[in-house]
């Protein structure tokens, strides 16, 4: 299944960070993950969406300890 990740950036636009083929031990994982690494930086797990017209799965993200949904940075 491709996954398609999205940052939330502090002002609520989206940013893709990009999409990757995961199996199904990766996905099965996202039961029990809070947190992900993408590109050496961390982010927290805010929602999933199963995108049935594009048929893939999105994951909503915020950089980890960002208050708000989003980082400052």
């Amino acid at each position: 299944m491709t996954i398609v990740l999205y940052e939330k950036l502090p002002e609520g636009q989206l940013l893709k960070l990009g999409e990757r083929a995961w199996d199904d031990q990766l996905i099965q994982a996202l039961n029990v993950a809070n947190f992900i690494l993408v590109g050496g930086k961390e982010y927290e797990m805010i929602e999933g969406r199963l995108n049935l017209d594009l048929q893939v799965f999105e994951l909503l993200l915020v950089k980890a300890g960002a208050v708000g949904g989003g980082s400052k940075e």
